[in-house]
Formats: structure tokens, C-alpha cells, sequence
């Protein structure tokens, strides 16, 4: 389970060590220890990691086909910068996976399901009236993840979960009292509502808006010099 780090380290080290690297740079990248446009270097990081360059090499290509590096030119890889071009690739895969999730929940939710969706919903527009930030991030994701494990596709999750790490790396700024915190808890309301209804029609649809309105204030929360 990743958690929190304040320094690049591998914590304690489970099974696959391929994969704990991967986590490890990942969760850094996230937690901007690596920060946006550091360059990334298999020597440094295994360095700073105490493993051999193998897993590192591995981790960094599954993280460039994540999307959380790239290329910088000659200069070799880097954590990705935010930009426009960059929050419109995370969203539009977003809105393509949740609207679908959206709807496979509503066909095969059960009561409890309907129920724990609606309360996560909930919670996040009572946080959201309060502006209550941490309570509202923690709703927010408490309902995706709910949706997501409705869709019954781990790979699906999976993929919603590293667009989800690509946005939290490049906004610029963190959420504030002054976003439209309400407008996207309603949103949860919404689709909360179809999934409950059994309309996954009406899912994928409000989950849709959803996404589009959240994509909006993600670009509202770029520095301006990251628009191009």
C-alpha cells in the first residue's frame, strides 16, 4: 500500500521488488518529492533507493507509459510539467473510464452498494458547504473508488488510478474554499441518484458532467504559464 513520504525511499520492501520501486517513484512523484520537470536518472534513483538500476529502468517505463514522465529532449526523462495539453489527456481518459464504470455500477450495484455510494456522495457535498478540504478530498475518493470497484475490471481501476496520479501531479495549487467544491459535489449527488435509479444511461451521462466540470476547475488551478 503506498503511503506518504517525506524523502524517495523503499520502506519495507514486499514481494516484487520491481514493483515497490515502481510504487516508491511513483508515490514521490505524487507527493512532489520528485518534483515536475526534475530529471530522472536510473543511476541517481537507484542510488538514492538502494536497489540495482534493473527495477529502476523498469519502474521508469512504466511510469512514462502512465504518463507521470516524459521525455525532455536531449536532456533525458523528467516528472511531467503541467500544462493544458497534459490535464486534457488525464480528464478525457477519465471521462471515458468513470462514465463507464458509472454505468456498470448501475446495473450491478446491490442495496448496500446504492447506499455506500449515496453516503460517500453526500459526505462530499456536507464537507463541500462546510469547505472542509481534507473531508472533502477523502469523500471524493471514497465515491470514485467505489464506482471503480462496482465496474468489476481491475485493470479499468487501475487505469482511473494513474490518471487520478497524473492530475494530482500537475495542478499547480491545491484545492481552496474558493473552487466550486458544491458544483462537484452535486455532481456526486447526481450520479449517485442514476446508480441508485439503476439508469446507467443516466450514470455514464451525469458522470460525464461530472468529470468536465472538475476538468474545468483542474485547468483554473494551472499556473499561468502552464496553459500552452
Amino acid at each position: 500500500m503506498a503511503t506518504r513520504m517525506t524523502e524517495l525511499s523503499l520502506g519495507v520492501r514486499p514481494r516484487n521488488l520491481s514493483d515497490v520501486v515502481f510504487e516508491a517513484i511513483r508515490q514521490a512523484i505524487v507527493d512532489r518529492v520528485l518534483a515536475p520537470g526534475e530529471p530522472l536518472t536510473e543511476p541517481a534513483l537507484a542510488e538514492r533507493l538502494k536497489v540495482s538500476k534493473t527495477p529502476v529502468r523498469e519502474a521508469l517505463l512504466r511510469l512514462r507509459q502512465i504518463g507521470l514522465i516524459e521525455q525532455n529532449g536531449a536532456r533525458g526523462l523528467c516528472v511531467i510539467q503541467p500544462s493544458a495539453a497534459a490535464v486534457r489527456q488525464a480528464y478525457e481518459l477519465r471521462e471515458a473510464l468513470e462514465s463507464f464504470t458509472a454505468a456498470r455500477a448501475a446495473e450491478r450495484a446491490s442495496n448496500a452498494d446504492r447506499e455506500r455510494i449515496a453516503r460517500a456522495a453526500q459526505s462530499s457535498l456536507d464537507a463541500a458547504r462546510k469547505s472542509d478540504i481534507a473531508a472533502f478530498r477523502d469523500s471524493d475518493r471514497e465515491f470514485h473508488s467505489y464506482i471503480a470497484e462496482l465496474g468489476d475490471n481491475a485493470r479499468i481501476a487501475s487505469l482511473i488510478d494513474d490518471a487520478g496520479a497524473v492530475i494530482s501531479t500537475l495542478m499547480t495549487r491545491e484545492l481552496t474554499a474558493g473552487d466550486d467544491l458544491v458544483g462537484c459535489s452535486l455532481g456526486h449527488v447526481a450520479v449517485a441518484e442514476a446508480i441508485t435509479a439503476s439508469d446507467g444511461v443516466a450514470a455514464a451521462r451525469e458522470m460525464t458532467t461530472h468529470i468536465r466540470l472538475v476538468w474545468k476547475l483542474a485547468l483554473e488551478r494551472l499556473a499561468p504559464g502552464a496553459e500552452a
